[in-house]
């Protein structure tokens, strides 16, 4: 007979929603008590299993977000690993009310009567208690770590910011404390009534909102350290009392990574302590002191963001000279098949004095200025032709997507297809900033857009009745 052939597609489905649970936990210890009165509250505990009371742990309180409970998140993070690799306990509470924290005073309250119990019961660390939160849970640790600072180390935020009519009118922090806030570039607010054209435009807001109530009282002064390691985008805040990290994650939505523990342990918590009431800097496990080697542009901008500083592009200091986007003036010319040709499309340019300030390369402006020279510190040149997409780079004829343009005297290169297509750096855009970095990395929308402020830069208008995508 002959043989059947059954078609076994290589493409599938697969229910990524409900596969976010971290390794199993086991030796998770319920804990019942009445902390708030009339009420029986519950709790559970993570002990590592090689605890010796006679030592030291940091305790981190970790606070479920809305319709969750402290059991149910525990499954969803992985501070038991933690716990047992680093040598720490872990506490999941539940809200005192089903599946939700209320922010008030009585929740306040709550949480600061749970860490005394455990300290108590348990050998901890005063100097190094941290509190963190998911969502609902990110809004209540924020209420307390406002009200509570002295009690904690350092505090952690997952995406879940607290809108501005949630506080009292001038309330701030009363202290300084190390935070890091962990935001998801896609997490918006869908269910809400849509108050602006940009559909991120809410929650950015409030991500702005709760990063700048940390400003003033942290003391941060400088401008942040920028650090993307893949969808990964730091940016660490020095402060003159505390320090700050806002951590988006690109394409992210409303959820935390699995790997938030490690991130908020290695780059934050592993080096704060508060030891007589004051926070000090015990040296963290991963330092985010930013990059030498990424630069961001920002669209009507002249300056480019360099690790911790703003550099300007221009030599001479020309006003004109920013980065500027170019758009087709005619689309569906010879050989158009409109799939978006790479005449058909749009770029960011700079001058081509940014090679001189991203890089340290030597411009020279030749044949009044139709040509431009950059001389790389590798030993490599490429020399530019204005009007043509054709360059001249490592002793070979080479072409770009785009042309170098001549425009008021000013020579401007589409340097993202020339960095990425022939230099072999990595490039991403967002929202009309652009990262050029030597590894692979993406930008986040969010930092772009603090970005972009810093910069003095803008963004194009979205389309009327359209949403940013």
């Amino acid at each position: 007979m002959k043989q059947l052939n059954f078609f076994h597609g290589a493409a599938g489905t697969c229910n990524f929603e409900s596969k976010q649970a971290c390794p199993p936990v086991s030796g998770l210890k319920e804990k019942r008590a009445e902390l708030v009165s009339g009420m029986v509250n519950i709790w559970y505990e993570y002990i590592p299993s090689h605890y010796d009371p006679e030592k030291k742990y940091p305790l981190v309180v970790e606070l479920h977000g809305g319709g969750m409970d402290g059991k149910r998140w525990a499954a969803m993070s992985m501070w038991h690993m933690m716990a047992e690799d680093y040598g720490l306990i872990a506490v999941y509470p539940n809200s005192p009310d089903y599946q939700a924290w209320m922010l008030g005073d009585r929740d306040v309250q709550y949480l600061y009567d749970l860490i005394e119990r455990v300290c108590m019961e348990y050998s901890i660390d005063r100097s190094r208690i941290y509190m963190q939160g998911m969502s609902n849970g990110d809004q209540m640790t924020l209420a307390f770590s406002m009200k509570h600072p002295e009690v904690l180390a350092a505090a952690g935020f997952s995406t879940g910011p607290t809108a501005i009519e949630l506080f009292d009118e001038g309330e701030k922090p009363l202290a300084p404390l190390p935070v890091i806030q962990m935001r998801g570039e896609k997490d918006v607010l869908y269910m809400h009534e849509k108050r602006y054209d940009d559909v991120y435009e809410d929650r950015y807001s409030m991500n702005d909102l709760n990063r700048e109530i940390w400003k003033e009282v942290n003391g941060l002064t400088e401008l942040p350290a920028l650090t993307v390691v893949g969808k990964d985008n730091f940016l660490f805040y020095k402060g003159e009392k505390a320090d700050l990290i806002n951590w988006e994650v690109r394409d992210m939505g409303h959820r935390h990574p699995p790997c938030e523990a490690q991130v908020f342990w290695s780059c934050l918590y592993s080096g704060r302590a508060r030891i007589d009431g004051k926070i000090t800097d015990t040296g963290v496990l991963r330092s985010l002191e930013g990059q030498e080697d990424a630069v961001v542009l920002s669209l009507g901008s002249g300056l480019l963001y360099k690790k911790n500083k703003a550099l300007p592009i221009s030599r001479d200091g020309n006003k004109n000279a920013i980065v500027r986007y170019f758009a087709p003036a005619s689309v569906g010319g010879f050989g158009s098949a409109g799939l978006n040709e790479m005449f058909e499309t749009g770029a960011l340019y700079a001058p081509a004095d940014f090679f001189a300030a991203a890089f340290g390369a030597k411009v020279e402006y030749l044949e009044g200025g139709d040509k431009a020279s950059v001389a790389f510190a590798d030993g490599n040149t490429a020399l530019f032709y204005a009007e043509t997409t054709l360059v001249r780079y490592r002793g070979e004829y080479c072409s770009m997507k785009k042309p170098s343009l001549l425009l008021c005297g000013i020579f401007y290169v589409p340097v993202g297809e020339f960095c990425g297509d022939l230099m072999g750096l990595h490039v991403s855009e967002a929202d009309d900033c652009m990262l050029i970095s030597a590894t692979h990395s993406q930008l986040g929308r969010y930092t772009a857009r603090i970005l972009r402020g810093l910069l003095g830069g803008q963004r194009r208008p979205l389309p009327p009745k359209q949403t940013a995508v």
